[in-house]
């Protein structure tokens, strides 16, 4: 038609949820309220902009960038199912779990697959109970959690190939495809009790199919009926449900869907009717545009068949943010190269940094091609906030000894976790782990209880308040809620597996090596060499210790004998590695160095500059220990058991190297009178005859203007040789060598006092 004027309008948000998808009842997030407001604000924006068209008229037109297409993929079920069939399925929803996204997928988003049962050349009739509830458990099992199965049906689905549909967590048919008669296998029979169990549990775990159609499909004896109330709610009932609400007479009405003794058989109109199926459709091409993606991918053979390739990502110790950084470009780097595809991370850490922890767990939880897995061990004590990063690893083992969360090295506040709550949603969200679980972990005062669906055994977490807001008031009296968990002390290896927050349990990283294919333990990232090799140093037991107790007592040999050099340098290369590891280990801040350097600089000007005991002497000590002890650890003030023992264990250590510092140095006195160092460290005691001669004198006003020869160290007492004399001195402040001239200047009674020559 002439004049008509086409116009092509593109999709600027591939990110709109699905239409008319069926409502899955989970814990509100807590940034709802701001994105609630955040919306109403995008609303009122838009507003303004549809009422002021002169405005819109003349604004320039901006360079929008246009959105990467989402892209999804397809997995065909061919039927019946049997052993290599559900074996091939799992395996490419594997692969898609987590290797290849495609282009366009954000990190951290659920990946769509789309599972196809093509059900017009067979009907799935002879599939074996056993390969079905394989499937549908695979499909629900923690490490798919980051997909989003869709399913869609072409034809009659009948037999326990129906099975795994109700693992979905969205469905599409065909107008004339239908589902049902589950039982046709087992004719005869009025369903085995585990069957129908296995049905029901698993249609609870997505509530896309109530239990009581599940449990229809699979007992024909049952009638089933869909009941309205006059307020328009509508639910399934069946048995005696069905008998007592008919015997209560009050006002409904019933939709008979399978009269007693009748298969169940499901047509698509009525699967949508009853909001069971999204929607239906005539192709596979219109599910994907009603999914808004740009394309279905198919899964190559190269996803399936890449042996396991790892890498090893160690922490240990105290997490800060340098070390976070530091960690997550190695990770990066190692992706970029794509010589692996999967990271090991091995953690024995007490934490120390929430915001870290979450930002390092945020990048295992999420990975991308060409990384597909994330394994963690816990190889010792995972406490704090380290736990995060613990439970965002898939699969998580653990070693039997170990234990998960507790007090640790950052006492983590509760606005901390409200500032963070959002990020460590998604981070549960994508590791599939019950989110009030990881927060009790982090915050021991929230109370998590666990509770138990009364008719189908199913199992939430979640504190009082979570699940009142979530529940609705008729479904709330179906829970019951069970005892308060107690997180304080964290979990054991045993607890974290019950709990859902672990896999396993493993004694060494060999054996998690050999449960997820590898040959043998990856080889460690690879790091700059000299950053590697004072980390290992740093790993040794007692190296830092060590350093601690060389420092100070060549330190105190130093500033015995002023000018010796190589005690110095040798105090300063134990206290420089010794900061570094400390610095390099999350403890070590500028504020600790300053306090350490202020301290030796305190202790030198009270010997050398203003000798005696007083302000700076006490001071600088002070500062000294102060510097020590809070180099090994992350906090000032102690606020839980594990940062209280950390301070007393600091404490005894710096009292300890003191201790050893004066015992080495009497050693050495005792044992090595003679060497150099120690004869200048010590005043060696004059002749017997010499001290007489010397205390016997009086009056020292002949030595006035005198020069004479230092026979010790002057700091800022010490002898001088004045001849044949040998005269107690003190200095006019500065210190003096043995061997250097020096000029009496004053004479005061017996206290001679006297200044270095030029």
């Amino acid at each position: 038609m002439e004049g008509l004027e086409v116009v092509t309008f593109t999709h600027r948000d591939r990110h709109l949820p699905m239409p008319s998808s069926p409502i899955v009842r989970r814990f509100p997030p807590a940034n709802s309220l701001a994105a609630g407001a955040v919306s109403l604000i995008g609303l009122a924006m838009l507003a303004l902009v549809a009422v002021s068209p002169v405005a819109a008229q003349d604004a320039p037109e901006a360079d929008v960038p246009a959105a990467t297409p989402d892209v999804g993929w397809r997995v065909r079920v061919a039927l019946p199912l049997d052993a290599a069939g559900v074996e091939r399925i799992v395996a490419e929803l594997t692969a898609i779990a987590g290797g290849e996204t495609g282009p366009g997928l954000p990190r951290g988003d659920r990946r769509t697959v789309v599972l196809e049962w093509d059900a017009d050349d067979n009907d799935g009739a002879a599939t074996e109970f056993e390969e079905a509830l394989r499937l549908a458990r695979a499909i629900a099992k923690p490490a798919l959690r980051p997909l989003r199965v869709v399913g869609f049906v072409r034809g009659s689905l009948r037999g326990h190939a129906v099975l795994p549909l109700l693992s979905c967590d969205a469905l599409f048919v065909h107008p004339a495809a239908s589902i049902g008669d589950a039982a046709t296998s087992e004719r005869g029979a009025d369903g085995d009790e585990s069957i129908v169990a296995s049905y029901r549990a698993i249609a609870a775990r997505r509530a896309l199919f109530a239990p009581a159609v599940a449990e229809a499909l699979v007992r024909p004896s049952l009638e089933l009926v869909q009941a309205t109330t006059l307020d328009g709610k509508r639910r399934f009932v069946s048995g005696e449900e069905l008998i007592e609400l008919r015997r209560q007479g009050e006002g409904w009405r019933e939709d008979v869907w399978a009269a007693a003794g009748e298969p169940l058989v499901i047509a698509a109109a009525r699967l949508r009717d009853s909001r069971i199926a999204t929607q239906s459709v005539e192709s596979i091409d219109q599910v994907r545009r009603s999914l808004e993606l740009a394309e279905l991918k198919s899964v190559g053979e190269s996803m399936i068949g890449a042996a396991a390739v790892g890498t090893l990502l160690d922490i240990n110790g105290v997490i800060s943010t340098d070390r976070v950084r530091r960690w997550e470009l190695n990770l990066i780097n190692s992706a970029e190269k794509g010589a692996v595809n999967m990271w090991v991370v091995s953690i024995d850490s007490p934490g120390g940094n929430l915001g870290g922890s979450v930002q390092l767990a945020g990048t295992l939880s999420t990975v991308a091609p060409p990384i597909r897995r994330v394994v963690g061990y816990v190889s010792g004590q995972t406490l704090g906030d380290a736990s995060v990063i613990a439970v965002a690893c898939r699969p998580l083992y653990i070693h039997p000894d170990s234990r998960l969360g507790g007090p640790g090295a950052k006492f983590i506040r509760s606005d901390d976790l409200d500032d963070l709550g959002a990020a460590i949603e998604r981070i549960a969200v994508d590791a599939s782990r019950p989110l009030a679980i990881v927060r009790g972990l982090l915050d021991p005062s929230l109370e998590v209880h666990r509770y138990t669906h009364r008719r189908t055994g199913e199992v939430r977490y979640a504190t009082g308040e979570e699940f009142e807001s979530a529940a609705e008031e008729a479904d709330a009296d179906v829970w019951q809620r069970g005892d308060r968990l107690d997180l304080s002390e964290g979990l054991s290896a045993t607890e974290a597996v019950e709990l859902g927050l672990a896999e396993g349990v493993a004694d060494s990283l060999n054996e998690v090596a050999g449960l997820v294919g590898l040959a043998e333990v990856p080889a460690p990232l690879a790091p700059r060499g000299v950053i590697h090799f004072v980390e290992w140093l740093g790993s040794l037991t007692g190296v830092a210790v060590f350093l601690l107790l060389v420092g100070l007592m060549t330190l105190s040999i130093e500033v015995g004998a002023p000018g010796l050099s190589f005690p110095g340098f040798i105090s300063m290369l134990c206290f420089s590695l010794y900061f570094w590891i400390q610095f390099l280990n999350g403890t070590a801040e500028w504020l600790e160095i300053l306090a350490f350097a202020l301290g030796v600089i305190c202790i030198g000007i009270e010997i050398f500059l203003l000798p005696g005991v007083g302000v700076f002497g006490i001071g600088g000590l002070c500062l000294l220990v102060l510097g020590v002890v809070l180099t090994s650890q992350t906090f000032v003030i102690p606020r839980n058991a594990y940062q209280y023992e950390q301070l007393t264990r600091n404490l005894w250590l710096v009292v300890a190297s003191f201790g050893a510092v004066a015992v080495g140095l009497a050693i050495l006195r005792i044992f090595l009178p003679h060497t150099r160092f120690m004869r200048d460290l010590a005043l060696e005691a004059p002749a017997d005859e010499w001290l007489e001669r010397s205390e016997r004198l009086a009056d020292f006003e002949y030595l006035a203007d005198q020069v004479g020869v230092a026979a010790t160290p002057l700091m800022p007492s010490g002898r001088v040789k004045f001849g044949e004399d040998l005269i107690q001195v003190v200095t006019d402040g500065n210190p003096v060598a043995a061997g250097q001239s020096v000029r009496v200047i004053r004479v005061m009674g017996n206290r001679v006092v006297v200044t270095p020559l030029e």
